[in-house]
């Protein structure tokens, strides 16, 4: 930051007082040389101030500067150049306004790292190959809007092409950018989860099913024709829709409520981790044992596809990261296997 004025008149002072050629000089208000000091420090103060915009506005510009770029975006407003950049015009808007304009509420910008596909065993037409496939100098950004308080892409066509024409109209000279906004990534969850008969309701009738389902093991002939008839039954009489929610207020039910909760707090271009989401449940009111048993994703299904993109089995997968950079919450799928935890009678 550069100094005031008056700072530097005070370092040439504490300067002058060192020097003893310098001590017989007037100690008049008006003498010439504080005149001179004045002078000089004005001119020394305009030069820092020039070199701090130019530092400002020359600075290199790094992901996180795209970043913040992409979040100060404004839909619908026109810019100006001022002060050795550009700047959007918001004279005569107030605040609520200026900031209803920003419709970028989420932002990643990522590259390829180039030693990712440098490889000193490969040819060199190989490498020159891996590098164009890999997009390596291509700056990736993510971005997306928020609506009725979940993250969602931006589909309104104009809203994202005038976004990429404004990073096409500010990025580097010579820098490839590649723009994003896609429906979050689809989820489906399996659990088995402990639960307190005395804190969370489960129907009677439902117990051995949920058990039946949660056996990792290859069930028994006997136990394969059971499930069978439960399933059969379930078309008439399905499961009871209270089960999962709380005794004292049946309106709440913790383990789904946290999963959701806890997806929508993943930052966004975040990772899923599977250990975080367990630990979560486990605070859950009522829940004893969480065990997640099966994670399945995929990218969601855009309006020219035929058909859903096949699910991709992540249970053995300690973290990803979901491709749109979220999770879309309204397509979520869990399914719980709730088991009272009587574990304390079982061993009497």
């Amino acid at each position: 930051m550069a100094r005031t004025i008056a700072e530097i008149q005070n370092e040439i002072l504490i300067e002058k007082g060192k020097q003893p050629s310098l001590n017989n000089l007037t100690d008049s208000k008006a003498a010439i040389w504080r005149l001179w000091i004045n002078i000089m420090a004005t001119a020394i103060w305009i030069h820092e101030k020039i070199v701090e915009k130019n530092a400002l506005i020359s600075r290199p510009h790094t992901l996180n500067w795209y970043r913040e770029q992409a979040l100060n975006f404004h839909y619908g407003m026109s810019q100006i150049w001022k002060e050795g950049a550009y700047r959007f015009d918001t004279a005569g808007l107030t605040d609520a306004e200026i900031e209803n304009s920003k419709i970028i509420k989420h932002c990643a910008v990522s590259e390829v790292d180039l030693e990712t596909v440098l490889d000193p065993n490969k040819k060199p037409e190989e490498i020159f190959s891996d590098y164009f496939h890999n997009k390596v100098g291509v700056v990736f950004i993510k971005v997306a809007t928020v609506k009725e308080d979940k993250i969602s892409r931006i589909d309104v066509p104009n809203e994202l092409y005038a976004f990429k024409e404004y990073i096409a109209k500010i990025k580097d000279a010579g820098n490839q950018i590649f723009i994003t906004s896609d429906q979050g990534d689809i989820l489906k969850l399996n659990l088995n989860v402990y639960i307190d008969p005395l804190t969370i309701y489960i129907d009677p009738k439902d117990i051995e099913y949920y058990q039946l389902k949660s056996l990792s093991r290859e069930l028994r002939e006997e136990e394969q024709k059971k499930l069978a008839d439960y399933e059969l039954a379930h078309i008439n009489d399905p499961l009871n829709p209270k089960n999962g929610s709380l005794l004292f207020d049946a309106e709440k039910f913790p383990v789904l409520e946290t999963v959701k909760e806890h997806l929508k707090n993943i930052e966004f271009n975040g990772a899923f981790v599977k250990t975080y989401l367990v630990d979560a449940i486990q605070k859950a009111e009522g829940v004893k044992i969480p065990v997640l048993t099966k994670i399945q994703t995929s990218v969601a299904k855009n309006p020219s596809d035929a058909q859903n993109p096949l699910p991709t089995d992540a249970t053995n997968i300690e973290y990803f990261i979901p491709k749109a950079g979220y999770f879309d919450l309204d397509t979520l799928a869990v399914e719980i296997n709730y088991i009272p935890y009587t574990f304390y009678r079982d061993n009497q």
